[in-house]
This record gives structure tokens, sequence and C-alpha cells, in this order.
């Protein structure tokens, strides 16, 4: 091969290899970096408790007290269970604890056993009927309102959309405020944060101190609302014009 056809074959390929001509790509460094934040918050009434019930015995017999600790329980799940079909009931915390006599001898007097159960219940409107029901075997250790999961969903959804709408309204009056047009704004990056608070309220409660053999009179519940909220932090930046 002469020398003149060698160098047309190297400009040839050199030619070949070459890409063609694509869009340059903007610079991440180019503009000017804005960090804004935007928040929604919505306030819901509560649609879901969940009652904490117990009982305890105490015993010189380790195997009676534990018997009539699951007679009772029985009891007890049976009495819930009638009273609102819908809820979830889940027993737990079974514990056996020996009883010694005060003193330096520590004498084996007794055993003291207790188990638990949990009501889950979106019927808040038959909530005090159902917890007396229980507490004519059971002891009521606590209740807690709070939304269901899929209020939270369905709240969280929205409150996305309404953060971002805030936020996004905030990062274009700043670029209006330095001049830069909407088309180039860019957001780079979101970063999401949801915290329920919990509303104080006035809740009552009626357990007055009665025989063991009378029965326990109806309790009084406020279920109260939950504070949603949602904060979301836009990286934006703000392109130069072209």
């Amino acid at each position: 091969m002469t020398l003149g056809r060698l160098a047309a074959a190297v400009l040839l390929i050199g030619t070949l290899a070459t890409p063609a001509p694509a869009v340059q790509p903007e610079q991440r460094g180019e503009g000017t970096v804005v960090l804004m934040t935007g928040t929604a918050e919505v306030e819901i009434a509560n649609d879901e408790a969940v009652a904490q019930l117990y009982i305890e015995v105490q015993e010189a017999d380790l195997q009676k007290a534990q018997s009539l600790v699951n007679q009772r329980m029985a009891e007890g799940v049976a009495q819930l269970k009638r009273a609102d079909p819908k809820a979830q009931i889940e027993t737990s915390g079974y514990s056996s604890y020996p009883v010694y006599q005060p003193g330096t001898q520590r004498k084996l007097v007794g055993w003291r056993v207790r188990q638990s159960v949990s009501l889950r219940t979106s019927e808040l409107a038959s909530l005090p009927r159902t917890v007396q029901a229980g507490q004519q075997v059971l002891a009521l250790g606590g209740i807690d309102f709070r939304l269901a999961r899929a209020t939270r969903a369905r709240v969280e959804a929205e409150l996305i959309e309404q953060a971002i709408e805030n936020v996004n309204a905030k990062v274009q009056r700043a670029a209006r405020a330095l001049n830069v047009p909407a088309d180039r704004v860019r957001i780079e990056e979101l970063n999401f944060g949801v915290t329920p608070k919990a509303i104080p309220i006035a809740q009552r409660m009626r357990m007055d101190t009665m025989a063991a053999s009378a029965p326990v009179e109806e309790p009084q519940f406020d279920a109260g609302r939950t504070l949603q909220q949602l904060t979301v932090t836009a990286r934006a930046r703000l392109l130069p014009a072209k």
C-alpha cells in the first residue's frame, strides 16, 4: 500500500469512529442552588382503638393460680368477642412470679400469675360497652386511640401532594425574585418526613371502686383527634438563561 492510500484509510477510519454531535447536558455545578422546606398538615378524628386488658391472680399453689388465670381469660375473651365480633383480639404476656414473705429468709408464700389481652377495633361507638363486658372478668390496663393503617396511608398520600405544591410554590417565588424563568428551574432532590401528633383531650374514664361481686359500670371514652404533619425539603437548581 502506498503512503497516500494509507493516509486515506486512516482518515476514513477516524471519520467513522467519530460520534455524531450530541446535546450537551446541563452542568450540575452551574446556576444557583436553593433549599426550600414545604409543609402540610391535617387534623383528623381517630378511628381506631387498642384496649389492653389483663387478669392477675395470686394463690399459694402455682397450678391453681394458672388454672384460674386460664379460666378467667377464656371467659374475658369470650365476653369481648360477643360484644365486638369484628374486633381483633390477641392474648399475650403470660407470666408467673414467685411471691416471698418479706424478710431475710425469703420464704415462698405463693405465686402471682398474669396474662394480658389486646383488643383492636374501629367500632368506637360501641367501645364503652365492649370494655364494660370485658371488665366483668378482666381489668382494663389502658386504651390507645389512633388512626387506622388505611386512614394513615390515605392521609399521607394527600399530605405528599399538598407539601409538594407548597414547596414548589416557594421555589417558583424564589426563581421569580432572581429573574429565573420557570422552565429553567430543576428540582434535584426531595426529602419527606411524616410526624403524627396526638392532640391532647380530656379523656374521661369512669372506673369507680366497687365490691368484687358488683358489676362494672360502663366507662366513658373520647377518641380524640390526631394532627398528621408532613415536611418536605427540596433541593432546587435555578439555571442561568440560555
